[in-house]
């Protein structure tokens, strides 16, 4: 299936790549959030100093051809982070743009993340790179391609900003803000549950960028919400990241079991009438308890196999359980795992519950 051409908005920011068999199409990276530090350059002829918001053209070129990338995009962290020792042939150039691969910072099954650093600024951002070829190229190709048509233009403070893309004959990088805290499962194994006020903050936090999900047109419904997916900054400010699994349409209803077991809202798995929004509420809701106990949101151990967690979550009545909390985050837990998706509140709805009135 190929993904239609998108229409340039009016204000000209973003073009994105139409399918493999049209020409080059080119994306004009936005300005980056307002954490970014802006490019200062002298000018030659006047002396004069410019500020510029590091906005760039980049170009995803015919699936064919074997050209390297024009140029990359604008960056928006300010964070300068030791990288690791890199020879010349560690640093990729692309045109006039060059910048230095850092040490990773996490591995999936068909892409790893690393951190890189832009040798004319400075600055820290994270690279998300998949190696194209095989057999499976064409799908995995439109996969990243509807996943940078979810998160280009996503600009909140509670989610991770995706900076541009670039593609060369044998790769495909998305440049994304970078963010130092790591995730949030990897704080959790290391300090331990979040309890109080951070337990709170955290959770607002993830909700306010779930709304604002849910809340653009199209809507975009995450599916898989879960502490892995959950980045902080050094002030713990916490942002939604990696779409890869994400819809965006406004028919936000799915019929394909897509997510990770511990988070998936009974719904997703049963395939009886679709599920849409509502089920990454579910998922938050696990987020949730992942964040109070510092464990998967069943428990540790709690299922024998895949096969038995399905069954379990998706045709019981359970749901995981609950610790002792203050009773208006317990009211609100509780609100979030309610097995019917229809009796669950919508993000904008639990942003106004009692627990965060004070």
């Amino acid at each position: 299936m190929r993904l239609p051409p998108l229409e340039r908005p009016e204000d000209g920011r973003w073009s994105a790549p139409v399918s493999r068999g049209e020409a080059v199409a080119f994306l004009d990276v936005p300005p980056a959030p307002a954490s970014a530090p802006a490019v200062t350059r002298r000018s030659k002829r006047t002396g004069k100093t410019h500020r510029s918001s590091g906005q760039s053209t980049i170009g995803l070129p015919h699936r064919s051809s074997s050209d390297a990338l024009s140029r990359a995009g604008s960056y928006s962290s300010s964070t300068r982070t030791p990288t690791s020792d890199m020879g010349p042939e560690d640093v990729i150039s692309t045109g006039t743009f060059g910048w230095v691969r850092g040490s990773a910072i996490g591995q999936g099954a068909h892409a790893c993340v690393f951190k890189a650093l832009e040798k004319q600024t400075g600055r820290i951002f994270a690279v998300k790179q998949a190696p194209l070829g095989g057999e499976q190229d064409d799908s995995f190709r439109d996969r990243l391609e509807a996943e940078l048509r979810i998160c280009k233009d996503l600009r909140h403070p509670n989610i991770v900003a995706c900076l541009g893309f670039e593609c060369t004959k044998d790769s495909f990088y998305i440049y994304l803000e970078y963010v130092p805290g790591g995730s949030m499962s990897t704080l959790l194994k290391e300090f331990g549950p979040l309890v109080g006020p951070l337990l709170k903050q955290c959770t607002e936090g993830v909700l306010e960028g779930l709304n604002y999900l849910h809340t653009q047109n199209p809507p975009v419904v995450h599916r898989d919400v879960k502490g892995a997916n959950i980045l902080v900054d050094l002030n713990f400010n916490v942002k939604l990241s990696d779409f890869g699994c994400s819809k965006k349409e406004d028919l936000t209803k799915s019929f394909t079991t897509i997510g990770s077991i511990p988070w998936m809202a009974p719904e997703v798995i049963l395939q009886r009438d679709g599920y849409g929004r509502k089920a990454d509420l579910w998922s938050f809701g696990c987020a949730m308890l992942e964040m109070a106990t510092a464990e998967n949101p069943w428990g540790k151990d709690a299922f024998e196999n895949v096969m038995y967690a399905l069954k379990h979550i998706s045709m019981t009545d359970a749901i995981p359980v609950i610790p002792e909390l203050e009773e208006a985050a317990d009211a609100f837990l509780r609100s979030c795992l309610q097995r019917t998706p229809d009796k669950r509140p919508s993000a904008g709805e639990l942003l106004r519950h009692r627990w965060f009135d004070n």
